[in-house]
């Protein structure tokens, strides 16, 4: 039996249909052409589609990082964060890029707007011409405008390049992860706390101390309030003789089983 065909009155044939949807992506930042360490202006811009772009990081990433991710990794990114990926081209005119890194950003304990780096990779010929800086530097430029409070990320314990350039960036070592590569490598996960951390009395001292130390000298007087504890008329001012914060050192993390954050 054939089936019945429904004609639908002009004045309904504009009305939205009932039906899933996706919500649209927050529009990408406006990015714009820089010039790397030997002076070659490079071309950048944000993920456009699966079709344009998934080939091209699954290449970049296999070449390039020690670390196996399968297609659904790359998805689980590209769908909900498509705006925190962005590529590098040696001109606008060139189809394949030369790097990517890929981000997300979310929810930490239901308290902390996050932002994590999961990938980042520049094709071997390109690396020391500050390209992987700049894109660390875009990433966290769009994930603050967005709300971040902190970025955090993963690296291999022995990777003296990646954590040279985090750390010039400002990013502090929050622990050693333990075999966390599949490769059966330890990292070191790292952090950078943003000028919008929110510090609210209900968060943990630790994490609030933690930040105050990245302020430097100006979180002085709030640091000793963490380190001596809450005050009160029945107890003396136990913060007297406190070090300058400036001369605090971060003391590595001690050994502890992973926590992941995917």
């Amino acid at each position: 039996m054939a089936a019945a065909v429904v004609a639908v009155p002009d004045d309904l044939a504009d009305v939205p249909r009932a039906g899933p949807s996706t919500p649209p992506a927050p529009a990408p930042a406006p990015t714009a052409p820089f010039a790397d360490g030997r002076g070659d202006t490079l071309a950048v811009r944000t993920f456009v589609d699966e079709d344009t772009d998934l080939a091209h990081i699954t290449r970049l990433c296999e070449e390039e990082l020690s670390e196996p991710y399968n297609v659904y990794t790359f998805r689980y990114f590209l769908s909900e964060w498509p705006h925190l990926t962005f590529f590098v081209y040696p001109t606008p005119a060139d189809a394949t890029p030369i790097a990517t890194i890929i981000c997300k950003q979310d929810t930490h304990r239901e308290r902390t707007n996050r932002g994590y780096i999961g990938m980042l990779s520049v094709q071997r010929g390109w690396r020391r011409r500050g390209i992987a800086r700049r894109l660390v530097e875009l990433a966290i430029a769009e994930m603050e405008a967005r709300g971040a409070h902190e970025i955090v990320l993963e690296t291999e314990y022995d990777n003296e390049p990646s954590l040279a350039l985090y750390e010039r960036l400002g990013f502090m070592r929050e622990k050693r992860l333990h075999r966390f590569y599949s490769n059966g490598k330890d990292a070191f996960r790292l952090i950078l706390p943003l000028a919008s951390y929110p510090g609210t009395e209900s968060e943990e001292e630790a994490d609030r101390g933690r930040w105050l130390v990245a302020q430097g000298p100006d979180a002085v007087s709030e640091l000793d309030y963490i380190l001596a504890g809450p005050q009160d008329d029945a107890v003396p001012d136990m913060t007297q003789g406190w070090p300058d914060v400036s001369r605090l050192t971060l003391v590595p993390p001690r050994p502890t089983r992973p926590d992941y954050i995917m």
